[in-house]
């Protein structure tokens, strides 16, 4: 049977009763016999009392004659259990009714005796002993009597109280019984309250640990005693309380762990000590983290000192914080990443999976929250803003500043050189078409730039479109006795015939600019995949494996004075990436420097139900 109670608990209401149960018994057994001796003691005085009056006349004469006092103490004992004894003043014994005249001569002398010192001191005595003479348990009293001459002597009676332990025996039994029907009682009385209050009680309690340790779903039975019933149905209402909250809580944590997943800016969160409590899938990715983080600083976690500092610095000083990181990385083609951190103190309620919640009213532990955002594309947006202005001052200034210079010139007497007038005004013509190239370049640039942008689509022959792009570069490619072809041929599209005869030009213009005296540019068109494709391969100088990432931005040069000398305005290459792109197509370029380069653009085809017999009349 168990008992998760203790006996002491349960049987808490019966000690006091089983406690005065055994004071009761220990003070009958000690005092009954005692108060038996005691009054004994008294009956005894009171009968010695009356025995000396009665007998006054018959002591005197007795201390001289002892065969006279040994018959009066036998006559006055016969017959009785009465021990009648006369002692002389100096304790020596006269006459004992339960010895013989020879006996008494050899008795001990009796004035050390309890009862003989006390009658001696105040006229009487009582005591209760074992005799010495008979071996036999008595009440003792004594009494001096003053004889007619004068001399004192001590009468004492003794009664032997055999009775006494007969008593003692008879009382032992009745205590016993009296304690087995007390424990009986007791036990009765355990048994009643462990079936009516403590069982139930038990039940409440495995029914409350079983809802400590998460199962909310179960629900305590409802004792029949009240008081207990009502505990049974504040916990049954605490548990449902508790299982809706953890219920709720548990959809806010998923909600809040669907919400930091999805986050695209990393999230970090570490204890009051700067150790890794929490990191979202975006965390982990952009510091390329593996494995369990759990319980890690901040310079474990990625090794870099920024971070480490920016967390020491929030939880030291309570303030946001905030700090840019650059990382090297493989994934990004200028081979680095700008990382934004913000941080700020957070309350955290718990310290790992197994954390625990403060206790209400207690001060939270501060820990620290920290997100890390890419903002590689804003800072390449704003460094390619800056460049841009920085590049188009640069790209005005310097045909404004011919322009200026030759007209002053001019104007200050080389107007009337006719040697040298045609030559400064050929110049600043050259000068001046240079600065509308340029801005043709930018309109054009901003034009496909535009949000919303949308490419007036017509059906068009890039075969077309690629002989005229090559007869408008033919004087400028046989100037500089470089070779252009035209292989194969390419289906209808769906295009803008403006921009993309814009594209070849301009990637013409590259090959046969950046090319060598006797080199060779070949234009192949074909079908591929679904799209047309359009390939421009030239035997040039190439460009660097470094450059090639770069190549498309606006105004990047890969050999800057030669671009200028060229007349170029560094926006070619920009303007076909956005009209590739605006088409739905994409480019792409392979190089090796020395060896020439080969651009490649793939394009969708025309909408089905269009042939090749039907070209477009914009296209040619």
């Amino acid at each position: 049977m168990n008992f998760p109670f203790s006996p002491k608990l349960r049987l808490a209401v019966l000690w006091p009763a089983l406690i005065a149960a055994l004071t009761a018994s220990a003070l009958l057994w000690q005092g009954i016999p005692r108060l038996i001796e005691e009054t004994a003691a008294e009956d005894l005085l009171a009968t010695n009392r009356l025995l000396v009056a009665a007998q006054a006349p018959e002591l005197a004469g007795l201390a001289a004659d002892p065969e006279r006092a040994e018959a009066w103490v036998s006559r006055l004992s016969q017959g009785g259990s009465v021990r009648l004894t006369i002692i002389r003043l100096d304790g020596r014994v006269i006459a004992d009714s339960t010895q013989s005249l020879p006996q008494v001569g050899t008795m001990e002398n009796h004035a050390g005796r309890p009862e003989v010192v006390a009658a001696m001191a105040s006229g009487s005595g009582t005591a209760i002993r074992r005799s010495d003479t008979t071996g036999v348990t008595y009440a003792y009293a004594a009494r001096t009597v003053t004889l007619p001459d004068g001399e004192l002597l001590v009468v004492r009676l003794a009664q032997p109280i055999s009775k006494l332990s007969a008593l003692q025996g008879h009382l032992g039994r009745v205590l016993t019984l009296a304690l087995a029907a007390a424990l009986a009682a007791m036990l009765a009385v355990s048994w009643w309250l462990s079936r009516r209050l403590f069982d139930p009680l038990l039940r409440v309690i495995s029914g409350a640990n079983r809802l400590a340790s998460g199962d909310f779903d179960h629900r305590l039975e409802i004792p029949e005693e009240q008081e207990l019933a009502t505990l049974a149905g504040a916990v049954n209402r605490l548990a449902s309380q508790v299982e809706t909250q953890i219920a709720a809580a548990g959809e806010e944590r998923d909600h809040l762990r669907a919400i930091l997943a999805s986050m695209s800016d990393g999230v970090l969160v570490t204890d009051q000590e700067g150790r890794v409590l929490l990191v979202n899938p975006a965390f982990r990715a952009l510091f390329a983290l593996q494995g369990d983080l759990e319980g890690k600083t901040a310079l474990e976690l990625s090794r870099q000192g920024a971070l480490d500092r920016l967390v020491a610095d929030t939880l030291d000083s309570g303030n946001p914080q905030s700090a840019e990181l650059e990382q090297e990385t493989l994934e990004r083609p200028q081979g680095r990443r700008t990382l934004a951190l913000t941080s700020a103190l957070l309350s955290v309620v718990g310290s790992s999976a197994t954390a625990s919640p403060t206790l209400p009213g207690s001060p939270p532990e501060a820990g620290c929250v920290v997100v890390a955002r890419d903002i590689t594309a804003f800072t390449r947006l704003s460094e390619m803003r800056r460049d841009f202005v920085a590049n188009v001052s640069h790209e005005l200034k310097t045909p404004l500043a011919a322009i200026r210079g030759y007209t002053e010139t001019l104007r200050d007497g080389a107007l009337d050189d006719h040697e040298a007038a045609p030559r400064f005004l050929g110049r600043v013509l050259e000068q001046c078409k240079r600065l509308q190239a340029l801005l043709d370049d930018l309109l054009t640039l901003s034009r496909l730039e535009r949000p919303g942008a949308a490419p007036e689509r017509a059906q068009i022959d890039l075969l077309v479109l690629a002989r005229r792009a090559v007869d408008t570069l033919a004087t400028a490619a046989a100037d500089r006795q470089v070779r252009v072809e035209l292989e194969g041929e390419a289906p209808l599209i769906q295009a803008d015939a403006d921009s993309m005869e814009r594209l070849l030009v301009n990637l013409l213009d590259n090959a046969v600019k950046y090319n060598r005296p006797g080199g060779r540019v070949t234009v192949t068109l074909g079908e591929e995949r679904e799209g047309a494709t359009l390939e421009v391969r030239d035997t040039g100088i190439g460009i660097p494996q470094e450059s090639l990432p770069r190549i498309f931005e606006r105004f990047y040069r890969v050999d800057k004075g030669r671009s200028r000398d060229e007349g170029g305005t560094g926006l070619g290459l920009a303007i076909v990436k956005h009209v590739v792109q605006l088409h739905g197509g994409r480019v792409d370029v392979d190089s090796l420097f020395g060896s020439g380069s080969r651009f490649r653009v793939w394009l969708p085809l025309a909408a089905p139900g269009t042939g090749v017999e039907g070209r477009s009349a914009a296209a040619l």
